[in-house]
């Protein structure tokens, strides 16, 4: 037998993110020859925790929604251990907390939390409303719907100043990791309904547990870790050290800028945003209540701040609280100037005798932490093509940029994949 033929595969994956590993699942389920091929020492691309001393450091504080429908089919919620974080915010106004509740999960809490200033009774009548039309319609028809900047949206719903600038901007921007909102309304309107249907958890083990799982269904044989991949042709698969891989099908499932360098052809530009994250570790916990924190003052460096032990103790050493600061402003401070300015910050929301035995663990600058979406096109199930000859492109840059999208992207590209060498085989 000579070599083509030993090293010949249906579908051999390029890069072992969520979308690939996605892609790698759903392409064993239909019987087919495969090969994860990862640069990095280990899969997860953007979704990484380190082990810092004992502390689970996600890189970049990051949640899996629970009503994510691709994340339920896929994912073993059970065997990850999900917390659930409680369903809504205490947001920091004017040398103030105030908590906002979601009125459905948390009725009681949200009545008693009628008098707060930065929101009135007309903005809690358009969430319900709001959050009942998201309800009736589905993913796919909310992806279809008319399109406008996040901002805009709001502001065409004609909530208050009030709390657009103190809980949508921080909230949202956290999500979206940016802090104007000019994301895609789409998206708005397809987190706001999965985090209405479901709750923000993390997982035990940090969010690479999820990564983690996936590559578990993976043999050996299947994934090859630590290894660049420096050209893909139709049929073949070239790695940096001079290899050639056959396969039938190229599955390029890398960030957009590896993808369009590896296929001149691809020219989609997509930015990205990004965010520092800097942790904190103390000998006493912030708050019992597992519960976000933001900023909405509309000034200083900090947007949110999230206590994950006080939801999973397993990030951190026993008797520590482990503190998560996320920055999504531009910013061209360094590390340390960045730390004096967001310590100072906090000693304003928390006071100094709290903040003073915060012990400063890690900063991440996450350049390229999501793709920027001011427009997005729902990709459907039965649209997929090849973008050369054999090769095709999946991830969260051509879907939407949540887990969802990446692991749906994954899902219907080895869809496509299946049915096209199904109907090439013979040819």
């Amino acid at each position: 037998m000579d070599n083509n033929q030993m090293n010949k595969y249906d579908v051999v994956i390029v890069g072992g993110g969520i979308a690939g590993l996605s892609a790698a699942h759903y392409l064993k389920q239909e019987g087919l020859k495969i090969k994860l091929i990862e640069a990095d020492k280990r899969v997860g691309g953007r979704m990484k925790t380190d082990n810092v001393e004992g502390y689970l450091l996600d890189k970049g504080f990051q949640v899996l929604s629970t009503a994510y429908p691709e994340c339920q089919k896929l994912l073993d919620y059970d065997a990850l251990e999900l917390r659930n974080f409680y369903p809504g915010a205490k947001v920091y106004h004017k040398h103030s907390f105030y908590q906002f509740a979601d009125p459905f999960k948390k009725p009681i809490d949200s009545l008693r939390k009628l008098n707060n200033p930065l929101s009135n009774f007309g903005d809690k009548l358009k969430i319900v409303a709001l959050r009942n039309r998201t309800r009736r319609l589905s993913i796919e028809k909310l992806f279809d719907e008319k399109e406008m900047p996040t901002i805009d949206f709001l502001r065409e719903w004609n909530f208050s100043d009030q709390i657009i600038n103190s809980f949508f901007k921080p909230y949202l921007g956290g999500i979206f990791l940016e802090p104007d909102l000019l994301t895609s309304s789409r998206m708005f309107r397809f987190v706001f309904k999965m985090f209405g249907k479901g709750y923000a958890a993390l997982p035990k083990n940090g969010m690479e547990a999820i990564p983690r799982q996936l590559a578990a269904r993976l043999s050996e044989d299947e994934l090859l870790l630590d290894t660049e991949v420096k050209q893909v042709s139709n049929g073949r698969v070239t790695l940096k050290d001079g290899e050639e891989i056959s396969t039938s099908i190229v599955l390029v499932a890398t960030d957009a800028f590896t993808a369009s360098k590896l296929i001149p052809s691809f020219t989609k530009q997509v930015s990205m945003n990004s965010v520092r994250c800097l942790y904190f570790t103390a000998d006493e916990p912030l708050d019992k209540q597992a519960i976000l924190y933001l900023n909405g003052n509309n000034q200083g460096w900090i947007n949110n701040i999230v206590v994950p032990t006080s939801l999973q103790k397993s990030y951190a050493p026993t008797g520590k609280s482990l503190i998560s600061v996320s920055v999504i402003k531009p910013c061209n401070l360094t590390d340390t100037e960045l730390y004096i300015a967001v310590r100072g910050e906090l000693r304003a929301w928390f006071g100094d005798e709290v903040v003073s035995q915060w012990i400063h663990l890690k900063t991440y600058s996450i350049e390229n932490a999501v793709p920027s979406q001011p427009t997005i096109s729902y990709p459907k199930e039965k649209e997929i093509k090849p973008v050369e000859k054999g090769i095709f492109i999946c991830g969260d840059h051509v879907h939407d940029s949540s887990i969802n999208g990446a692991i749906r992207s994954g899902r219907i590209t080895a869809d496509a994949i299946s049915w096209h060498l199904a109907l090439t085989i013979n040819q």
